[in-house]
């Protein structure tokens, strides 16, 4: 009796030893907030023209949810969404923006708390947009020409021009840009109103360097010329026309393009 109660003991001790000794597997560390990547196409855009794509990375992986894509203005305080994106399986994703007007925009990828993983963001990534402004909407520093102004050239119709006023008198204006703008884009020629041998002249600068320097005649038109406006805090357009035959010279749809 007393040897059979001996060999049960033992039994029971080596039962316990072996169930010490198993392997025991913990559950997985859950992540305690999403951790995303961010990257943009372009850091200067211009608006209604170019499209911006952010790409990244949700770690877990989150197949199937969202990112949104956040963005705020000029240094604004207040963060606004402006697009989401379903994530996929292998855990990237694609957003995309169009913006419109210009200014310093940053954008950022939210991905939203879910399952007991906490939100988490990307880094702030940062555009400069330009877009292109009428010229003639800013104000003048200075000005004796008609402005703005509409005017016919090679049958055509110009809106929001810039036109000289006085048969025979120089004209000019001056707008300051502010070093905000890097380039300027206008049509240049006589109007179709003036008279057979009417001539003209028209000058641009841009803090006293030339930037445009044109004679007209009747017929004489220099189309959709670009400059180079980077840098320039102060653009000046002079112009002169012949008094008999008279003439009007006209700088067509100036546009610039700026940020501010």
């Amino acid at each position: 009796m007393n040897r059979t109660t001996v060999w049960t003991a033992v039994a029971g001790i080596a039962a316990g030893a072996c169930a010490l000794g198993a392997p025991v597997h913990a559950a997985p560390a859950q992540a305690d907030a999403y951790t995303v990547t961010a990257s943009i196409n372009k850091t200067v855009a211009i608006g209604k023209e170019d499209v911006l794509k952010v790409r990244g990375r949700v770690t877990p992986k989150a197949a199937g949810q969202k990112v949104v894509l956040q963005q705020r203005v000029d240094g604004k305080r207040k963060w606004r969404p402006s697009g989401t994106a379903t994530i996929k399986r292998n855990g990237t994703y694609k957003l995309q923006d169009d913006p419109s007007t210009p200014g310093t925009r940053e954008y950022r990828v939210l991905k939203p708390a879910s399952k007991g993983i906490a939100k988490g963001f990307s880094k702030t990534l940062t555009v400069e947009v330009y877009s292109w402004q009428r010229l003639v909407d800013r104000q003048p520093v200075a000005t004796n020409v008609n402005v703005p102004t509409g005017v016919n050239i090679g049958a055509e119709f110009y809106g929001h021009s810039i036109a000289t006023a006085t048969l025979g008198a120089a004209s000019s204006i001056e707008y300051t840009l502010g070093r905000k703008c890097t380039e300027m884009r206008a049509t240049y020629a006589l109007t179709d109103e003036s008279v057979t041998g009417a001539t003209g002249t028209v000058k641009v600068t841009g803090d006293g360097a030339v930037l445009v320097d044109h004679a007209l005649a009747v017929g004489t038109v220099f189309a959709g010329e670009t400059v180079d406006l980077t840098g320039v805090f102060r653009l000046r357009i002079d112009a002169t026309r012949s008094e008999t035959p008279a003439g009007t010279v006209a700088v067509a749809t100036p546009e610039v393009l700026c940020t501010r």
